[in-house]
Formats: structure tokens, C-alpha cells, sequence
């Protein structure tokens, strides 16, 4: 089926051109419309109102899918990279509305124009989807926009504009109000038909989206010609409306105004609407939209990620029934956008500054290596102040923070990671410098008494990516590795040498307690977690020399930490080498049922030599073991560098032996053929 020069005409017209047996247009008809100048008014003789009706289905019930910032960055940037053909093309327009005025053609001025406002303003995204109609609405309204289907006529399927008669008195009158109402319909098609819970969003309303669109429209008019002065929130009232004193009336004012409120689905275009000054709506678009352009393609699109506190997740929800872009922000991770109102960040004064300082945009980036679940937390925090899950902490309101002690995992807390997470959070908080954040998720670091989760992933997190971790994570990671339990650390300044021999047997099996072993409650000792990690029988120790391997910021730090270690006396004999040097100790210990009385008296200084002598090699021995893992790792790019160059040589042979071959073959063929 082809399409009437007009794209929006009357159902009677399409009746009369379009048969529906046919599908296609009677030419004699056409021929008959255009030389009427495309009147709409008047039925084919048998031509009835559902068959005319009928078309509206055939044309497009268009939703580009966009949210409504979109929809005005778009237009203004479609209009600037067009700008003076624009202006020039407006002008004509103009021209021809005023040219049609004065062939008495006035009421057919918005059939004719319409097309080509479409195509010079809006891209020609209302071509086919709006029904335009002429009606008498009294003189207080320049007309009314309805969304799909929401019409005055129910068989009419698209966006209806309907012009009120008693405001189109001149050509210049006409123009602005069926652009003011193509507006309207542009937001309709751009973001979708309107819908009850959504009327704030703007589509059909007269706010900073609206002003954007109209204004720009009104200073393309004055690039050539004269300014479209008529163009704006509201327009000017015929003369003859202020007679009508019974108009103006608080009884009939009010019954307009209560039929406003209930008509969700259609503008109302009065007289004395007012909208924000080109001032105010300057810099709104500067804020909401202008940054549309350098974020993700989903940013522009009408559904929006939230947070969800209830059921800890994010839940996707139309923007329309969200709070407006000035009172949000979004933050994009991996370009997802997640929507946040403004009013949650005012407690957090380090988040505002890093939009500040991301361009004062209402969009900021989070790290793509951030994990989903770290997001989440973020949000959480946001939210509600905090995060989950919570650490434990001492009952004792007195206790002091501190790093807390390895401790096998119970089946209550074996999947917990309070420790873990918090590290976490705050390796996020540092990145983004959001303090706040990062102050929290210290605080959690700083409350649990026990690590019942694994200590070389809580280490491994503090010190990864081959950088220098956070000073204030890296403070608590030495306080962690050197920290024993709290009662202690009250006698371990009393410790003798016999104290530490006998709490290393213990842990590893050997003998049991008896008189003078051991100190604290119950005359029971335990390693600090620097030992338990290095420890043989647990199984923390290839992991963690593993992960002292891969960084050599957590290699110094464990070298200081046990520097400290041994002028407490541990490393004297610590658990590392009991294991081998049990055949120093006076009695020559072995595994037995037991008590270890013969150890009750403190050793002379000359029974811990050979011992001290024993701990000096074997660390002499990983010295130069890890140097020769380091050579063999040189040695292993060095021949993969040799591999490489191999592979180019080879390469470079194969293509210089390819170009001999096809300079041979030329240069026969030149013979061959006799030039």
C-alpha cells in the first residue's frame, strides 16, 4: 500500500482513498484530494466510518525505547549537527504556512506542514504514528495530546493531537501550537505511550525535558527570520475569550482543574502554563543529559537497575516510576547503570566529591574487577548504613580493637567471611576513595576476637595484584600475622623459654600438660598466627608460602613479623622446627601419654644453641631455594625469548623464500611472454 502525500489526515479521507479489498489507492481520488488542497472534511458516497477507521491500524505504533534524557539529548544533538539547513528549511515553512493563510487555507495549514516538521525537527520519528484532527475546546487550551489508544476516538490506535479551532488565528499561531503538541507526541513515540503511575516523568508535561526541546526549536527560528514568539509553555488567548466572563469563573476553574488531574492521559495545554527559564533549563541539560553521550548505549534506555533492601539484590524497574534525574545518581558497573537517590549519599560526603570529580556528571564508573557481591555491599551500605554479614565481636564493652586469632572453623561459622568481605569492601572503598566506606569496613576488621575462615585468602586479598596494599590494611595484616590470644599477651612478657618448648609439643602431639607448662587460663598456650600459618601439620603452610611467593610486599611484611616474633622469644623454638629438631631437647621428647616433667625446670642456654644454629640454616636453605626458583624463572623466559625469535626468523624465512618464488615466476612469465 502506498502512502497519501499527508500523513495525517482524517479516517473519512483515508475511507474515501484506501479500498480495503484493493489495498491500494484510487488515483482519480488522489488526483480529486490534492486538487482540494488535502481537505479532510467529507465522506465518499458508501464509505463508512469503521472501514475509514479501520487504517489507523496499519500505521505504526512506534516506541524508539528510549528513557526521556535521551529523548532530549538526541533531538538537540540532531538538530546542531543540521543546524543552518535547519533554520533555513524551518523558514520556509514559515513561509508557507503564511502563504496557505492567505489563500484562505488557514485550517488546512497543520495537514500540510506536518510532514515536514516531522522531518526537519524530529528525525521523522512521528511519521504514521500520530492522528491529527481540528476540534472546538474552548479558548482556554491549545489543544490536547493523547497517548495510544487514549484518544476521543477508541477505534483511533495511535498518539491523537487535537487542535482546538478557537487558537488557530494566525499562520504563526498554528505553527507554534502543532509544535508545541508534536513535542508532546515526540515523547510519547521516544519513551513510550504515558501511563497512570508515570505522569511526573514528563512526557505530556510542560518541565526541564519540554523547555529543552521548545526553546531549542525557538532559537533555530530566529537563525533566519524572525523568532517564533507564539512558541512556548503556554500561548496567548483570542481576543474574544475575555468576554466570556463565565469561563473564568472559580466554579468552572475548579471543574477544569479537577478534569486535569483525572485525565492522566492527555496534556493539558492551558493558556497560563509556566515551565523553568532558558536559564535554569541550560544548565539541566548541562547536569542530566549533555554526559549521555560519553556513557554506555545503557544509560539511554527506559529501565534502570535498583537496589533492592529487602531482598538484598537488584531489581530492574522503569525509570518513569522512579524519582526524576535531578533528585539521583547512577553508578555503572561493567555498564550496567544502577539508579541511587541523591539524598542517600548526603551522610557520605567523599561519594559526592568523586562525581565532582568525575566531571560533575550524575554517572559514575565502578571498577569492572569489582565482584558483584562487593557491589551489592556497596549498596547495602548505602542504604542502610551498614553491611552484611556483620562480624562478631566481644561481649567485654571494654575490649580494645584488635587483630583477631586463627581458630579452626564450627559448622555455624564455616562459610562466613566477615573478614574477607570487609577486606573487600575496603580495597573497593580505597580505589574510589570513598572514606566513609572505607572507615566501615575497617571497623569490621577491628571487631572479630576469632578468623574461623581461611587466613590465607584474608592475606592473599589484602596483598593482590602485585601492588602496595593499603597502609592502613597492611598495618592490620602485621598486627594479624604477630597476634596471639589476648590473655596472653598480658604474660607473655613472663614467658620462659620452657613456656614456648612445651606449648609447640603440645600442638604438635608431643607429651601432655602438667605442672609448669604453659601459662594463661588453664596453663595452655597458643602460637602466634604467623607460626599456625607456617606450621607443617595445618593446612595453611603451601598456600601461604605460595602467596609470600607472589608478593613481595607480603614477604617483607612476614619477615618483619617475625623479626618481632623472635625478640619475644618464639622463633627460640618454634613450631617451623619441631618437627626436625626434636632431638635437641634434653630427654630426647617423644610422642607419649605423659607429662613432660622433665621439662619443669628451665634449659641452660647452651641445650638452645645447636637448635638456633638448625633455624639459621633452614632459612639460609628457603633463601637459596627461592633465589633458584628466581633464576629458574629467568631461565624459563629467557628460552621462551629464544623460542620466539626462532619463530620470527622462521617467519621471516618462509615470507623472503615466498617473495623469491613469485619474483621467479614474474620474471619467466616476462620472458615467456616477450616484455
Amino acid at each position: 500500500m502506498s502512502e497519501v502525500p499527508f500523513a495525517v489526515i482524517s479516517p473519512s479521507v483515508v475511507a474515501t482513498i484506501y479500498h480495503r479489498e484493493q489495498g491500494s489507492p484510487d488515483p482519480s481520488l488522489l488526483m480529486c484530494y490534492d486538487k482540494l488542497g488535502g481537505k479532510r472534511f467529507g465522506y465518499q458516497s458508501g464509505a463508512s466510518a469503521s472501514s475509514a477507521l479501520s487504517f489507523s491500524v496499519l500505521l505504526r505504533d512506534l516506541d524508539l525505547g528510549w528513557n526521556i534524557d535521551w529523548a532530549v539529548a538526541f533531538f538537540v544533538d540532531h538538530l546542531e549537527q543540521k543546524w543552518d539547513d535547519a533554520a533555513e528549511m524551518l523558514r520556509n515553512i514559515r513561509i508557507r504556512a503564511q502563504s496557505l493563510e492567505d489563500d484562505g487555507l488557514r485550517k488546512e495549514i497543520p495537514y500540510r506542514i506536518f510532514n515536514k516538521l516531522d522531518e526537519v525537527l524530529f528525525a521523522g520519528h512521528l511519521k504514521n504514528a500520530v492522528f491529527l484532527d481540528i476540534s472546538s475546546l474552548g479558548c482556554d487550551v491549545s489543544g490536547a495530546t493523547y497517548t495510544h489508544r487514549l484518544g476521543p476516538d477508541p477505534d483511533v490506535k495511535r498518539i491523537s493531537i487535537i487542535l482546538n479551532k478557537d487558537s488557530l488565528v494566525r499562520a504563526k499561531d498554528i505553527v507554534a501550537v502543532l509544535i508545541h503538541h508534536m513535542i508532546h507526541a515526540y515523547f510519547l513515540i521516544a519513551c513510550g505511550g504515558q501511563k497512570e503511575e508515570e505522569v511526573d516523568y514528563g512526557r505530556l508535561s510542560h518541565d526541564f525535558h519540554f523547555g529543552k526541546v521548545m526553546l531549542t526549536i525557538k532559537k533555530l527560528s530566529a537563525a533566519h527570520g524572525r523568532e517564533l514568539t507564539p512558541l512556548n509553555y503556554g500561548h496567548s488567548l483570542p481576543k474574544m475569550c475575555y468576554l466570556d466572563d463565565e469561563y473564568y469563573s472559580p466554579r468552572w476553574r475548579d471543574e477544569l482543574e479537577q478534569e486535569d488531574k483525572e485525565a492522566w492521559y492527555c496534556s493539558h495545554c492551558h493558556h497560563n502554563v509556566q515551565g523553568p527559564s532558558a536559564r535554569e533549563v541550560d544548565k539541566w541539560y548541562d547536569n542530566i543529559c549533555k554526559s549521555l553521550f560519553t556513557q554506555p548505549p545503557s544509560v539511554r534506555e527506559p529501565l534502570v537497575h535498583t537496589y533492592s533492601s529487602r531482598r538484598h539484590e537488584l531489581e530492574s524497574t522503569r525509570r518513569g516510576t522512579l524519582p526524576p534525574s535531578t533528585k539521583t545518581v547512577e553508578f555503572l558497573h561493567q555498564d550496567i547503570p544502577i539508579l541511587v537517590e541523591a539524598d542517600k549519599l548526603t551522610e557520605y560526603p567523599s561519594i559526592p566529591k568523586a562525581f565532582a570529580k568525575a566531571g560533575h556528571t550524575r554517572f559514575l564508573k565502578l571498577p569492572d574487577e569489582t565482584s558483584p557481591e562487593t557491589v551489592l555491599r556497596f549498596l547495602e551500605f548505602l542504604h542502610t548504613g551498614s553491611y552484611s554479614p556483620s562480624p562478631s565481636s566481644s561481649t567485654a564493652s571494654d575490649r580494645k580493637p584488635h587483630a583477631p586469632i586463627i581458630t579452626p572453623p564450627s559448622p555455624t561459622t564455616a562459610t562466613e567471611t566477615p573478614l574477607l568481605t570487609a577486606i573487600q569492601f575496603a580495597n573497593f572503598a580505597t580505589q574510589m576513595s570513598f572514606s566513609e566506606c572505607k572507615t566501615h569496613a575497617l571497623s569490621h576488621l577491628a571487631s572479630p576476637i576469632t578468623c574461623t575462615e581461611d587466613p590465607v585468602a584474608v592475606l592473599t586479598e589484602i596483598y593482590r595484584g602485585g601492588c602496595e596494599p593499603d597502609a592502613e590494611l597492611k598495618s592490620w595484616a602485621r598486627a594479624f600475622l604477630v597476634a596471639v590470644p589476648e590473655y596472653q599477651r598480658h604474660h607473655e612478657q613472663h614467658w620462659s623459654h620452657i613456656d614456648v618448648a612445651a606449648t609447640a609439643l603440645s600442638l604438635l602431639g608431643f607429651g601432655g600438660r602438667g605442672p609448669g607448662v604453659g601459662v594463661g587460663v588453664g596453663g595452655s598456650g597458643e602460637p602466634p598466627n604467623l607460626i599456625k600459618l607456617e606450621k607443617p601439620a595445618l593446612p595453611y603452610q603451601a598456600r601461604f608460602l605460595a602467596a609470600v611467593e607472589a608478593s613481595g610486599a607480603l614477604e617483607n611484611d612476614v619477615v618483619k613479623a617475625r623479626a618481632e616474633l623472635e625478640a619475644r622469644g618464639w622463633y627460640n623454638l618454634s613450631t617451623l622446627a619441631m618437627d626436625e629438631c626434636l632431638c635437641v631437647l634434653p630427654g630426647g621428647a617423644a610422642r607419649t601419654d605423659g607429662g613432660l616433667h622433665h621439662l619443669s625446670t628451665p634449659l641452660h642456654s647452651r641445650d638452645y644453641r645447636p637448635l638456633s644454629t638448625i633455624l639459621d640454616q633452614q632459612r639460609h636453605l628457603k633463601a637459596l631455594r627461592r633465589e633458584k626458583e628466581r633464576e629458574l624463572a629467568r631461565e624459563k623466559e629467557q628460552i621462551k625469548k629464544l623460542d620466539r625469535e626462532k619463530e620470527r626468523a622462521r617467519e621471516t624465512k618462509e615470507v623472503l623464500e615466498l617473495k623469491a618464488a613469485r619474483e621467479a615466476l614474474l620474471e619467466r612469465l616476462r620472458f615467456e611472454c616477450g616484455y
